[in-house]
């Protein structure tokens, strides 16, 4: 190509100015295949059992991690089908096709951080529901109608409400950092869960576990301390109107938020920018010929 002419060469390096941008966004956007700690996937099983705490490149695992896992899993293993069934049996009904909906959707989300948080831990996680969530199950089976609705707000409100309890404990005490992850991700999921089954409006609030007032601090005396009210008032709701979200950067994240184009406005805007430039440079070369020519018709 004759790269003579001052037009050529702006489009030409326009061009490579573009390239780069758009070769530095799609390396951007993809997760790096050469991490820079490299991550060792244990024997299955070998996360521990019991009481033992095993270590592991994220952290210990202990008792309650491993018993975490579990339930996470177990929770999408009959909260999914529970969304089948509405979705099923309920069909004339919006608000509990939403609450399907949600229930597929996140349990479908958690299942895969909990599933690949048990292969780098080394965890096996369970394959079946309990009996109970099994019962649930049954009742739904068995119910229609109205009576359907009820038992469906009802089992899974009460069962979140549990978990969000749970998961909030776990993620405040655990020293292990992709159970961290995993019990960021059920609270936003839980919590998710609990808005939509409340707007059914077929959530019986007065049969809830009422919660209990936390345990008032004591002073260096061992006395309680007189602003304790206070303090457990302010501490209760730790998360009263914050939506928690995954750490970026993680194998478990799902962007809460993301631009338009992705996590690649900038690089989408600096390719915009390029090519206007090369625009104007391409008009102005234009207008400086016409000018010549006139000059020289004189």
């Amino acid at each position: 190509m004759n790269l003579a002419t001052p037009t050529r060469l702006i489009v030409a390096l326009a061009g490579c100015a573009l390239a780069m941008l758009l070769n530095t966004g799609s390396a951007i956007g993809q997760p790096s295949t050469t991490p820079s700690t490299p991550i060792s996937t244990p024997p299955p099983g070998s996360g521990g059992t019991g009481d033992e705490v095993v270590q592991t490149q994220w952290g210990p695992l202990g008792p309650a991690d491993r018993d975490f896992m579990n339930r996470v899993k177990q929770a999408g293993l009959w909260e999914k089908p529970a969304g089948d069934k509405g979705k099923a049996k309920r069909a004339d009904q919006p608000k509990i096709q939403e609450a399907c909906k949600h229930l597929i959707e996140g349990h479908t989300l958690l299942d895969n951080v909990v599933n690949r948080a048990g292969v780098l831990l080394g965890h096996t996680l369970p394959t079946e529901a309990t009996d109970e969530q099994k019962g649930w199950l049954a009742e739904m089976d068995a119910a229609n109608g109205d009576e359907f609705d009820a038992v469906f707000a009802n089992r899974l409100r009460t069962a979140h409400g549990k978990v969000y309890a749970y998961a909030a404990q776990i993620r405040a005490g655990t020293k292990n950092e992709l159970i961290r992850i995993l019990s960021t991700q059920a609270m936003i999921t839980v919590f998710d869960h609990m808005k939509v089954l409340e707007e059914t409006g077929r959530v019986d609030f007065a049969g809830l576990e009422s919660p209990q007032p936390l345990a008032p601090p004591t002073n260096s005396t061992g006395a309680p301390d007189a602003s304790g009210d206070q303090q457990a008032d302010a501490s209760a709701n730790p998360t009263d109107g914050v939506i928690p979200t995954v750490p970026e950067g993680t194998k478990f994240t799902r962007t809460a938020e993301q631009g338009v184009f992705g996590d690649n406005n900038g690089v989408f805007f600096g390719a915009i920018a390029v090519l206007a430039l090369a625009l104007v440079g391409m008009r102005f070369i234009s207008r400086s010929k016409k000018t010549r020519r006139k000059s020289r018709s004189f």
